[in-house]
């Protein structure tokens, strides 16, 4: 017998990540061009290559087309890492889990925003999914995922076996 799971790969989505990474080439162009067009003629010839760090900027937005969240769900564990900064998966055993909710948020205060955040007691990765699974330890801390498989999820929830957290939909 095949063992039960959830699988899903979330990344920001393109269009955000062409917004920013336009944004900062632009700006950093329009900077680098300044200072060739006011001070290129009156700069230090050792002070010109230092005008290739305006390059770390643009260079460093393109980590936003290699960022990814991935979650994996099975009956005992859920896990999940932030590629490329997790190479591993972080585990989170059902048995520390005290309720995990399904649902669409409403409104513009209820998730914080696209990417990670990260407060005392709540953990919350966005990366761009139009439903929100929250999982509720029993240490007191939540952690949220953002998800674009809501209805996959839910046939899966209701497949896990009874004695685990309590699972509640809203949608």
């Amino acid at each position: 017998m095949a063992s039960m799971h959830f699988t899903e790969q979330q990344s920001i989505p393109s269009f955000w990540r062409l917004l920013i990474f336009g944004g900062v080439t632009l700006m950093m162009g329009f900077v680098a061009f300044m200072v060739f067009q006011t001070e290129w003629s009156s700069m230090p010839p050792d002070e010109k290559p230092l005008l290739l760090t305006l390059l770390l900027g643009p260079i460093g937005t393109l980590m936003l087309f290699i960022l990814r969240l991935d979650i994996r769900i099975t009956p005992g564990t859920i896990e999940y890492k932030v590629y490329p900064f997790r190479k591993k998966f972080k585990v989170i055993p059902m048995r520390d889990i005290t309720e995990i909710r399904l649902f669409k948020p409403v409104g513009f205060k209820s998730m914080q925003g696209i990417g990670t955040h990260k407060s005392i007691n709540r953990t919350e990765l966005n990366f761009g999914g139009k439903y929100q699974l929250i999982v509720s330890l029993r240490k007191g801390s939540m952690i949220s995922f953002s998800t674009n498989k809501p209805q996959e999820l839910k046939s899966f929830l209701l497949a896990l076996p009874e004695g685990g957290p309590l699972v509640k939909f809203e949608v």
